[in-house]
């Protein structure tokens, strides 16, 4: 690896490491709240080193906002391309599942990006986003499991929308409570996709 390529690793290693602090504060005191120089604090480095890497606290949130939506979608994918099979209705399910999983693996992102909505708070990615391509990717698929006859004969989007709605209420539901005393995660997982889908074949 040349002197370039790993002073380049470095300062990518270094600006998830102020993205994973800003995370943390975004959600325990508020976006308003949180100055570069507490974001440099949280992680012992100097207030003015921080700028060496964000302009200002607006670019860590876009970077912040990019990276969970990345993530997001790689889970997405990921949790398809898994599935073993083939079947569209098969491949629409391991999708919900795979939505909850993102959830319940990386909760702080969740809830930036789906709960405290952060994106709104800040018009500022004009750029369409991996989280909208997370939505595309489940209404192509809703799509797919309509026209194969798996689903009954709806609208895609009003389908995919209902979707997302349930998910997004069951994954709210076990990172915001979760010393509740749920059933088995798994199981309790499984059911309520079942049950969602059943309402819709």
């Amino acid at each position: 690896m040349s002197t370039k390529e790993r002073r380049k690793r470095e300062i990518e290693e270094m600006r998830l490491e102020i993205i994973e602090a800003a995370v943390g504060l975004f959600l325990s005191d508020g976006y308003a709240n949180v100055s570069m120089r507490k974001i440099a604090k949280q992680i012992e480095y100097s207030p003015t080193a921080i700028y060496n890497y964000f302009t200002n606290k607006e670019e860590i949130l876009i970077h912040l906002l990019r990276h969970g939506y990345s993530i997001f979608l790689t889970c997405l994918k990921e949790g398809v391309a898994k599935s073993d099979s083939q079947d569209a209705l098969e491949r629409l399910k391991a999708s919900l599942h795979a939505y909850i999983e993102f959830g319940l693996k990386h909760p702080d992102y969740y809830r930036l990006i789906f709960i405290e909505n952060l994106h709104q708070l800040q018009k500022i990615l004009k750029e369409e986003d991996d989280r909208i391509r997370g939505f595309l990717l489940l209404t192509e698929m809703v799509a797919k499991a309509i026209s194969t006859g798996a689903l009954k004969k709806n609208d895609a989007q009003l389908v995919s929308q209902s979707l997302w709605a349930s998910l997004h209420g069951i994954t709210s539901l076990l990172i915001t409570f979760p010393d509740f005393s749920w059933h088995e995660k798994d199981g309790f997982v499984t059911f309520q996709v079942d049950a969602m889908i059943k309402g819709l074949t």
